[in-house]
């Protein structure tokens, strides 16, 4: 049984690439974008903006409050954000949590008319044989960013 994995799914959104990108990258608007999922997040360490802040998020996963404390990082070229898991539920059942959200417009342009397809990829290594692969965590941030494509559309 394999202890590491990599979980991927591309979906497609109303919202302009720049548009969701932004929301993630500053984060501080997503719990009113997807209170059902979400209900706080806060900088711990730098700001909300800066590649290496530490940010506290709390959520609720199938029916359970949940929380992490994650490393993000910002490639504004290709508006990619990747957010390393530091502490919190995720970190119960993985030696490794890696979340990483890649907006790419659907046009050449980003004028936002046509929307744009995110890139979700989980990457996970387990703490042990009896944890699961990431599925759920997958499924969640499907729903989160439905919500935010939907809400900035």
């Amino acid at each position: 049984m394999a202890m590491k994995g990599k979980l991927q799914s591309v979906m497609e959104v109303k919202a302009s690439a720049n548009k969701v990108y932004q929301v993630w990258k500053a984060s501080y608007d997503i719990p009113k974008l997807t209170a059902e999922n979400i209900h706080k997040v806060e900088v711990q360490q730098g700001d909300w903006e800066t590649t290496g802040s530490i940010k506290y998020w709390c959520y609720t996963l199938d029916g359970k409050l949940e929380v992490l404390k994650e490393k993000t990082f910002f490639d504004d070229e290709k508006k990619l954000v990747t957010v390393i898991g530091v502490d919190g539920d995720p970190m119960k059942l993985y030696k490794v949590y890696i979340g990483k959200f890649e907006m790419k417009p659907k046009d050449d342009d980003d004028a936002g008319g046509n929307g744009c397809f995110v890139t979700i990829t989980v990457e996970y290594e387990k703490l042990n044989l009896a944890s699961p692969p990431a599925y759920k965590y997958l499924d969640f941030l499907e729903s989160v960013v439905h919500d935010l494509g939907e809400a900035l559309a």
